[in-house]
């Protein structure tokens, strides 16, 4: 009994933490110009690969919890969103602590599309989310899976969600839980073109960040890149960029 209400609390702590980072998110077009500058770079890249096609539907991760996935994830769809050439979906793939449902709201045909409820019942083609004219950037919540999640993202059934909706839209983003914590994201991530792992500055340790970029090199799941998130300046930008030169 004493095991069941630790495990209660930590949930319940987990649930806080995620609220609060929900509550302080900025959003792209709020964000300081040199962060955007960032997201740009990223996008390029992320451009690049898919033209190679080598990057189309990412999953976004960390180790540990905390560390900006979902943020990240927001922030970077909407920075695709902004060339109205592409047609963008997240995914909240995180069952754990799910937040993106309460980090944002986009209106669109997604909105009626719950992740676990595609992943658990033969959802026809029909009822898949599909870009609209009326916004680019489309979200998928998490919903609830009471099955244990890994063996939902092994089952073929998410293979074929992943398949179509490629097809449909341009990227597919996919937030998901820390990769150190719950096996279920390396399952998930294997189903996907790639992975950007995300790094907290000054509080990820090294032996994490090698310890997952192995854990997903075991599965022959590519490592697209890492993102140093939260990254503070010791000494002025103008003078760090000075030094880079």
């Amino acid at each position: 009994m004493a095991a069941d209400n630790t495990n209660t609390e930590s949930k319940k702590s987990k649930k806080v933490v995620v609220q609060r980072e929900a509550a302080r998110v900025p959003r792209f077009s709020d964000l300081p110009l040199e962060a955007r500058h960032q997201f740009e770079k990223l996008k390029s890249s992320v451009i690049l690969q898919r033209r190679n096609q080598e990057a189309k539907s990412i999953l976004f991760s960390s180790y540990n919890h905390g560390e900006g996935t979902s943020t990240i994830v927001l922030n970077f769809a909407e920075s695709l969103a902004e060339d109205r050439n592409y047609n963008i979906l997240i995914v909240d793939a995180n069952t754990r602590t799910p937040c993106l449902h309460e980090i944002v709201n986009l209106h669109s045909p997604c909105d009626n599309v719950v992740f676990s409820d595609i992943l658990t019942q033969q959802v026809a083609e029909a009822a898949l989310p599909r870009p609209s004219a009326a916004s680019n950037l489309c979200l998928v919540p998490s919903g609830t899976i009471t099955a244990h999640p890994s063996q939902i993202f092994d089952h073929t059934q998410f293979q074929n969600f992943v398949d179509r909706v490629t097809k449909l839209f341009d990227f597919v983003i996919f937030d998901s839980s820390p990769i150190g914590q719950y096996y279920d994201s390396i399952v998930l991530a294997s189903h996907v073109d790639g992975v950007m792992l995300i790094v907290q500055a000054e509080k990820t340790p090294f032996h994490e960040v090698r310890r997952a970029k192995q854990m997903l090199e075991d599965k022959n799941i590519s490592t697209l890149g890492v993102i140093l998130n939260r990254r503070r300046f010791r000494i002025p930008q103008f003078i760090f960029r000075k030094l880079l030169r």
